[in-house]
């Protein structure tokens, strides 16, 4: 099933999801807010409480890593014909930033794609997809096909959607298939353990690059068994991890990314540099997890333009509440209180 599109209380136009090739191209095309006039003060309060929700997550020496490593794949894979191609997998805790990670690495992929093939609009370079909840073969290779706009009867059997797919991935010039959450392929049931092996026939087929994003794929049943063995004869794994704060590079780190989100902010009362001074707080309260930082931050903003405060405190941070791991991590760092 494809996720519903999403759309705002004021009005603003609904945004397909990216795993539609529509909801995929215009995230691809949508100049980021970094590249936005942030200093423009005739924006209305409408048009304020719509930029933050969109606020990006600058890039990370763990992005970085990520795009040095498929560069080189893609190079590894560009002429094999046969057999197993190489991947990737982005492994970690929630929150970490993968799925962000991987939709980056896309978009930065399909644009360079489009500077080296001007004037081939049909050309789809990258494909994206979540894997469903109890996914089968035929849910997981029906989600290839939404994602390309392909008709899908229920007269067609799962053999005739892949055959399909293939024929018109390898028609569109796919290079690069980025597959999030398989993590959600429980290979200690017959269902899952099915999916694993159409992953596998998929990436056998289609003569592109596989990147996989998951939670933890070393503790799931993912790499276990035969199945599993497999999978780990053919990818890479990447550990997407919380940014640490203990030595001052880890801090330079965190402190350039927490400065690069403030500079975004288009809140008149805020102060340039407070966000910075909280830096070791916001790092306590997150973790070092990226989804939770970037969750705080756009929150925040969004409580200052509607309470009218403008600005950006460590009080009103500390009202916001977070995602479960966040608040558990954060429960950890604090010191304990003194009887």
């Amino acid at each position: 099933m494809v996720s519903p599109v999403s759309t705002d209380a004021v009005g603003f136009a609904p945004l397909a999801p990216p795993t539609v090739w529509q909801g995929w191209d215009a995230f691809v095309h949508r100049a980021p807010a970094s590249a936005r006039d942030v200093t423009d003060g005739a924006w209305s309060q409408a048009e304020r409480e719509d930029y933050h929700p969109e606020l990006a997550v600058m890039r990370t020496p763990a992005m970085d890593s990520v795009f040095t490593n498929v560069r080189r794949l893609l190079l590894l894979n560009r002429r094999q014909q046969a057999g197993a191609r190489r991947g990737l997998i982005i492994s970690g805790p929630a929150t970490t930033g993968k799925t962000t990670t991987m939709m980056a690495l896309g978009r930065s992929f399909q644009l360079v794609d489009a500077r080296q093939r001007p004037g081939q609009a049909e050309r789809r370079p990258v494909l994206f997809i979540s894997v469903p909840p109890a996914a089968t073969p035929k849910m997981l290779v029906s989600e290839f096909a939404r994602f390309l706009g392909m008709p899908i009867t229920d007269r067609l059997n799962q053999t005739q959607i892949t055959s399909a797919v293939c024929d018109m991935v390898c028609e569109l010039g796919t290079q690069l298939v980025l597959i999030d959450d398989v993590h959600l392929l429980d290979t200690q049931r017959r269902a899952g353990a099915e999916t694993s092996d159409q992953l596998k026939h998929l990436g056998e087929r289609i003569p592109a690059t596989f990147v996989y994003s998951a939670i933890d794929v070393e503790t799931s049943s993912l790499l276990s068994g035969v199945r599993g063995a497999q999978i780990a004869g053919r990818f890479k794994i990447f550990r997407h991890r919380p940014l640490a704060y203990a030595t001052e590079q880890d801090r330079s780190v965190w402190d350039d990314l927490v400065r690069a989100m403030e500079d975004l902010l288009r809140l008149r009362a805020h102060r340039p540099g407070n966000l910075v001074k909280h830096a070791a707080y916001l790092h306590a309260r997150t973790g070092g997890r990226i989804g939770s930082l970037s969750h705080l931050i756009r929150e925040a903003a969004l409580i200052a333009l509607t309470e009218g405060t403008e600005r950006i405190t460590k009080q009103l941070l500390s009202e916001v509440e977070l995602d479960a791991a966040a608040e558990a991590q954060a429960r950890l760092a604090r010191p304990a209180r003194r009887k």
